[in-house]
């Protein structure tokens, strides 16, 4: 006799941190961390905000995710700033709408 097979071990995989958008993930994963889990918290921020994603495979760690946004922060800053006396400016971070 057939028997139908087992369903799919869908209990392991989280659907709702997959299709979540970035602002609730971000806000769970602070509220899962602590002050000692800082280099943690600021990879997995990069990672759901993409910023990994620049960076070189040997330099995935906090300190690069941190100089990659404060490069284009420092960057949309001076944009914004030539914007704002008459300079062309315009662009996009890069980071989404969070910076």
């Amino acid at each position: 006799a057939l028997r139908e097979p087992p369903p799919p071990a869908l209990d392991l995989f989280d659907l709702d941190e997959q299709f979540a958008s970035e602002r609730v993930r971000l806000a769970k994963l602070t509220n899962k961390c602590s002050e000692e889990h800082l280099e943690f918290y600021i990879t997995q921020s990069a990672e759901i905000l993409g910023i990994t994603e620049k960076l070189p495979e040997g330099r995935k760690g906090a300190k690069a995710c941190l100089e990659v946004i404060l490069r284009e922060l420092t960057n949309w800053k001076k944009i914004t700033h030539d914007t704002s006396m008459g300079g062309i400016g315009g662009g996009e971070l890069g980071l989404g709408p969070h910076l």
